[in-house]
C-alpha cells in the first residue's frame, strides 16, 4: 500500500496547510496533527519566490500574482506529502498582520463567592464586547494605524485577581479581575484579501495570525512568567521586533530592512547581479572565497549589521525604561541566516553598543527548538521556516486544548 492511500484513510480534519506569506518567499507546509501524542508532523514543504512587484494590496494584478505564488508553493508541498488538505492557517510578517496587548478590568460585586464556569463565561462575554473598541483605540494612538481593522484572533495571556496571577479564575474569590489579552489584527481590506486567497485555493481559512505571537508560543514563552525575550524576525524585505516581557508578548514593531536589502547593497558594492551575489554569499559562508573578497564582504556586513541594530533599538525605544533584564535577543527568519553563520560578529557589535542592547544575550531560534513539530521531510533546516512551523504549532495547541477564555473570545470572530 502506498503512502497516499494510508494517508487518505485518516480523518481529513487531521491535516492542514501552514502558509507563510513572507515579504520575499512564500512557504507552504502540509501538516498532520497527532492529538494522541501531541505532535504535528510536516509531511511536505514547498516554497516560491514572490515577484518584485508583489505587495499585499487589493489590486487585481498583484492578487493574481500572489495567488499564483501560493498555488505553486502549496502544489510543491502537496506533491511531497501525497495528500491535499482542505484547511489553511495563514501567517504574514509584522507589517501586515500586527499584534497588540490590552488590559481589561472587571469589578466583581460578589467578591466573596468563588468564580464558577458560568460566571467566567459572563465575564468573558462582557470583556469581548469592549475588546474591539479597546484594541482600535490603542492601534490608532500607538500604531498610528488610520485604517479600518479586523481582529482575527485574541488570546488571554495573563489573569490577575486582586493583584495575584492565576492560570484560571475558576475557584478563586476576589473583587478586581484583570485580563491581559493579545490580539492579532490587520487592515480590513487585507483580511478580505486573505479570505479571497483561501477561497481561490479552495481552502477553509482556520486563522490569520501574527507570526511573532505564533513563534512566542512555539518557543515556549507564553506561560513562562519571568521570560524577557526580544524576537527579531529578519525577512526578505522587513524586520519585525517583538517584546516578551515577563512571559507576555506586549509589543511588535516592524521596519523596512531585510535580507534582500543586504543582498542588493552588496550587489551594488561588488557590481554584480543579485543572483551572482547570492552565490558569493553562500561561498562566503562556507569560507570558499579568497581572503581579499572575504575581508571586503565582512566589512560590508559589519556596516549593515550596525544599521540593523539601529532599527532594533529604535523599535525598542519605549522599553528602555522597563526592566527587561536579564533578556535574550533571538534572531530568526531567512534574512538572519547570514547572522548565524557570523554569530561572533553580531555578538561583538552588540557588546560594543552604548545602549541597553549591549546587556542582552544573543542567540537564534532554530527549527530543532520547536520540539512538538516533527519534520518528516528532513529538509527544514533553514531559519526561514521558523514562522511556518510555528503556525503549525499554533494549530496543534488549539487542537489539543484551547482554553475556555480563548474559545469564548474568538467565538464571534468571522474568519
Amino acid at each position: 500500500m502506498d503512502i497516499s492511500s494510508k494517508i487518505f484513510r485518516k480523518k481529513t480534519d487531521d491535516y492542514f496547510i501552514s502558509l507563510d506569506i513572507g515579504s520575499e518567499i512564500v512557504k507552504a507546509l502540509v501538516v498532520e496533527i497527532d492529538k494522541t501524542n501531541e505532535k504535528a508532523f510536516i509531511l511536505g514543504a514547498g516554497e516560491r519566490r514572490q515577484k518584485d512587484d508583489n505587495t499585499l494590496i487589493a489590486s487585481k494584478d498583484n492578487f493574481r500574482n500572489i495567488i499564483s505564488v501560493c498555488i505553486g508553493a502549496i502544489d510543491d508541498a502537496v506533491e511531497i506529502a501525497g495528500t491535499r488538505p482542505k484547511k489553511v492557517i495563514i501567517g504574514m510578517n509584522g507589517s501586515f498582520v500586527k499584534g497588540v496587548s490590552t488590559k481589561i478590568n472587571y469589578k466583581r460585586q460578589t467578591y466573596k463567592d468563588r468564580i464558577d464556569e458560568n460566571e467566567l463565561k459572563k465575564i468573558i462575554f462582557m470583556i469581548r464586547e469592549s475588546l474591539g473598541e479597546n484594541v482600535r483605540e490603542i492601534v490608532q494612538v500607538k500604531e498610528n494605524f488610520g485604517f479600518e481593522i479586523d481582529i482575527t484572533y485574541s488570546s488571554v495571556t495573563n489573569i490577575n485577581i486582586d493583584g495575584y496571577r492565576v492560570m484560571s479564575p475558576v475557584g478563586f474569590k476576589g473583587s478586581d479581575v484583570q485580563f491581559t489579552i493579545f490580539s492579532s489584527f490587520l487592515r480590513k481590506s487585507h483580511h478580505q484579501l486573505m479570505k479571497n486567497i483561501s477561497a481561490e485555493l479552495n481552502l477553509e481559512l482556520l486563522e490569520v495570525i501574527s507570526e511573532p505571537y505564533a513563534v512566542s508560543i512555539a518557543k515556549g514563552t507564553k506561560d513562562v512568567s519571568k521570560s524577557n525575550i526580544i524576537l527579531v524576525d529578519i525577512g526578505g524585505n522587513v524586520t519585525s521586533v517583538a517584546v516578551i516581557h515577563n512571559g507576555l508578548l506586549e509589543h511588535i514593531e516592524t521596519f523596512d530592512l531585510g535580507g534582500k536589502s543586504f543582498t542588493r547593497s552588496l550587489s551594488n558594492e561588488l557590481n554584480l547581479k543579485d543572483l551572482e551575489t547570492e552565490n558569493i554569499k553562500k561561498r562566503f559562508n562556507k569560507d570558499s572565497v579568497d581572503k581579499a573578497l572575504a575581508d571586503k564582504i565582512e566589512e560590508f556586513f559589519i556596516d549593515n549589521y550596525k544599521v540593523l541594530l539601529d532599527g532594533i533599538e529604535l523599535s525598542l525605544e519605549e522599553y528602555t525604561q522597563i526592566d527587561l533584564f536579564p533578556a535574550t535577543v533571538l534572531f530568526y527568519g531567512g534574512g538572519s541566516q547570514i547572522l548565524r553563520n557570523n554569530k561572533e560578529a553580531i555578538i561583538n557589535l552588540i557588546k560594543k553598543r552604548s545602549t541597553f542592547l549591549s546587556q542582552m544575550n544573543v542567540n537564534f531560534v532554530n527549527t530543532s527548538d520547536l520540539t512538538e513539530i516533527i519534520d518528516k521531510t528532513n529538509k527544514l533546516k533553514n531559519l526561514q521556516y521558523i514562522n511556518s512551523m510555528s503556525l503549525a504549532n499554533f494549530i496543534l495547541d488549539k487542537a489539543i486544548e484551547e482554553n475556555q477564555c480563548d474559545k469564548i473570545l474568538n467565538s464571534a470572530i468571522i474568519k
